[in-house]
This record gives C-alpha cells, sequence and structure tokens, in this order.
C-alpha cells in the first residue's frame, strides 16, 4: 500500500513538472510570435500594411485595422445608425491601398473626391460608398 501511494505521488509529481516546463515552453513561442507579426507590418500615414504586399483574391492589399476602424468595402453602401456597426460621427478617411492618394466616396447620395486624411462626417441615417477602392474610417 505504501509503495503504491509513493509511486503515485511520484507520477504526479512528474506530470506537474511537465505541465508546468510546456506551460513555460509555450509562453515563449507565443511572445515571439507575436513580435514577428509586429515586425511584418510597415505604417504610411497611420494606415498599416503588412510587409510582404501579396494582393488577396479580390485585388486588395493586406492592410491591419486598428481598433475602431470600419472598412468601406468597394461598391458596398453601409448606413450610419446608432444600434449598427457603422456609428454616426466624424471619421478620418483613409484609402486601403498606399498607390491611391485620391478616392472617390459617395457620401449623402454625391459622388466627390477625397484625400488620404480628410474628414467625413456622418449623422444617424447617412449613407456612404466606397466608389473607387476599399477605404478606412478611422
Amino acid at each position: 500500500m505504501l509503495t503504491a501511494v509513493a509511486l503515485l505521488s511520484i507520477t504526479t509529481g512528474i506530470f506537474l513538472i511537465a505541465t508546468v516546463v510546456l506551460a513555460i515552453l509555450y509562453s515563449r513561442e507565443k511572445q515571439r510570435g507575436d513580435k514577428d507579426r509586429a515586425d511584418k507590418v510597415r505604417i504610411v500615414n497611420g494606415v498599416r500594411y503588412s510587409v510582404d504586399d501579396k494582393i488577396s483574391q479580390d485585388g486588395t492589399a493586406n492592410i491591419t485595422l486598428a481598433e475602431g476602424d470600419f472598412l468601406l468595402k468597394k461598391g458596398n453602401v453601409y448606413r450610419a445608425q446608432k444600434d449598427g456597426t457603422l456609428l454616426p460621427g466624424t471619421y478620418t478617411v483613409l484609402a486601403a491601398s498606399d498607390s491611391m492618394p485620391t478616392f472617390k466616396l459617395r457620401a449623402g447620395g454625391y459622388v466627390r473626391d477625397y484625400s488620404h486624411g480628410e474628414t467625413v462626417v456622418l449623422a444617424d441615417g447617412d449613407e456612404i460608398c466606397a466608389v473607387s477602392c476599399n477605404v478606412i474610417l478611422r
């Protein structure tokens, strides 16, 4: 009986030590992966682009959105609503492609040219649509 308890204690101790070692190794690997991801991003005029600049299937460049950003996909109409995904407010408009210094947006029923970094104000119920390329609202 005593040897069974001793054997169980030793097995449990080895299992506990192995679990701690694996947790530490996993934590280190996760931190290294986060650092590698951060190194693969470049910032141009406040917009984060992935360094590899691979073009996705829909023909757009890979971009990284900040918290609170809203992506207007080309051709899709979005409505600003209090309880919606796009909230009313003042936004800075940024081209999703760094090769587009100006782009067209349809806001308030009218299409006009916007430059990278201009502001647009959306009231509750206003519609907005990216006409020439994908646009980020920040």
